[in-house]
């Protein structure tokens, strides 16, 4: 993965990690291996509309852990009003009291078109407004080619399903022209579902 990649995931991470008030384990800070949430066959299966226990899952408590991804993963995640699916190049847990928090799955697209047709598929269920993802296509084709200082354009649509907030998180390069590569952030953020069961 590019040095850019890598230190864009360290840096979200990080953020996260502050705004749950929790303890973070990132590269080589960690004392030991990634949690292993992903299943034999690369999958992993979440239904998120009930609270799901962190140490079941072999996570801890109260902390931001950073999943061990194999190659070809994808990830599903059963929501209030149906399941959503698709692929991981990284994913993250933050665990709060014992339960699950916030769960973060994140991969690239090929360029903006992909990239906007593909948060258009899920802006339904994710309770995002279409058209706004729909106009991600266009900022691309601008980021491609535009001649500013910025070394990168970013934008974030939030969005709910019944008690499961999301957000969709694009961001590329600017100016490195055509084709350059979507990075896409899918953020569940699940406290309200633990809370509603407590």
């Amino acid at each position: 993965m590019p040095v850019r990649q890598v230190t864009l995931v360290a840096v979200a991470v990080i953020a996260l990690a502050m705004t749950a008030g929790c303890s973070i384990r990132v590269g080589g800070e960690r004392d030991d291996d990634g949690a292993q949430v992903f299943g034999e066959d690369a999958g992993l299966r979440w239904d998120l509309t009930r609270p799901l226990e962190s140490e079941p899952l072999g996570l801890p408590s109260d902390q931001l852990a950073i999943a061990d991804v194999p190659e070809d993963a994808t990830v599903e995640l059963t929501l209030p009003s149906g399941t959503w699916s698709g692929r991981a190049e990284q994913f993250t847990v933050t665990t709060r009291h014992g339960y699950v928090d916030q769960v973060n799955v994140y991969w690239t697209e090929a360029d903006g078109q992909a990239a906007a047709d593909r948060m258009v598929a899920d802006a339904d269920l994710l309770g995002v407004d279409a058209a706004q993802v729909a106009e991600w296509a266009e900022v691309a084709e601008w980021a491609e080619t535009a001649d500013i200082n910025e070394t990168r354009t970013e934008d974030n649509y939030n969005g709910s399903n019944g008690a499961v907030s999301t957000s969709i998180k694009p961001g590329m390069a600017v100016g490195e022209g055509a084709g350059t590569p979507v990075r896409l952030w899918y953020h569940f953020y699940v406290r309200d579902v633990v809370e509603a069961a407590d």
